[in-house]
This record gives C-alpha cells, sequence and structure tokens, in this order.
C-alpha cells in the first residue's frame, strides 16, 4: 500500500530538527489547551534548516553558490544536488539552506521515492510511504 506523506518547511538555526506550529492564544484556556493538544499529537511540519558561508572574492556582496549559482542578498536559488531552497542572507555570503527534515515512519513502514522528482522545495520532500 502507497500513502503520501507531504513534508514542509520552517525555519530555525544550524541543521536542527525544528516544529513549526502557529496558533494564538486568545482565549485563555482554550488556547493553553488547544497548544498542548498540538503538541501531543506531534509535529505539523518539519525541515532541516542550516547556515554556510559562500562568500567568493570574485563576486563582493553576493552568495556564490557555484560557478553558475550567485545571489544577492534577500535571494533565493533551489539546490541543484539537493531537495532544498537557498537563500543569501546577507553581503558577506552567509546563506540559508533549508532541506526536508527527517521523519519517522510508522512501525513496517519505509520511506519511498519522491512523488515529484522533478519538484522544486519543499514540493520535492513529499515521498511515498510504502507500508506492509
Amino acid at each position: 500500500r502507497h500513502l503520501t506523506y507531504k513534508m514542509s518547511n520552517s525555519r530555525r538555526i544550524c541543521f536542527e530538527k525544528s516544529a513549526h506550529v502557529e496558533y494564538k492564544m486568545h482565549y485563555g484556556i482554550f488556547g493553553l489547551c488547544s497548544g498542548l493538544l498540538l503538541l501531543v499529537g506531534g509535529s505539523l511540519t518539519e525541515a532541516s534548516v542550516g547556515y554556510v558561508d559562500y562568500y567568493d572574492d570574485a563576486h563582493p556582496g553576493k552568495c556564490t553558490i557555484s560557478e553558475k549559482i550567485i545571489i544577492s542578498p534577500g535571494e533565493t536559488a533551489h539546490s541543484p544536488d539537493i531537495c532544498g531552497r537557498l537563500t543569501c542572507e546577507n553581503e558577506k555570503g552567509l546563506t540559508q539552506i533549508s532541506s526536508c527534515g527527517a521523519v519517522d515512519t510508522p512501525d513496517g513502514c519505509e520511506w519511498g521515492d519522491p512523488v515529484k522528482e522533478k519538484a522544486t522545495y519543499p514540493e520535492c520532500c513529499e515521498r511515498q510511504l510504502i507500508c506492509n
């Protein structure tokens, strides 16, 4: 049996697996209880985010990912090697790399091939879940 599970992105620093849950506590106890239920239920989305220095003297003020990928602060590009997004953070070459996070499978299941192999991040994170 094949199921599809979509992993998407959230932002945090230094290649940490992070969960991103958004809710507002407008109603006191209701908000607190809702938050606890969300935490008990597990994370809604996961991603891996890290920072790398891509400064090159040949391209000052930019993030030089490769000879073909040179981006300015605030610009993004898709990684040619992995399912990920590269965001140039500043003129010193600091680049944020967002990629698919690790998500455990249920017992008796394993991750299969990507659902959309040529898709860009985060759509390329979607994988088949194969269960016996």
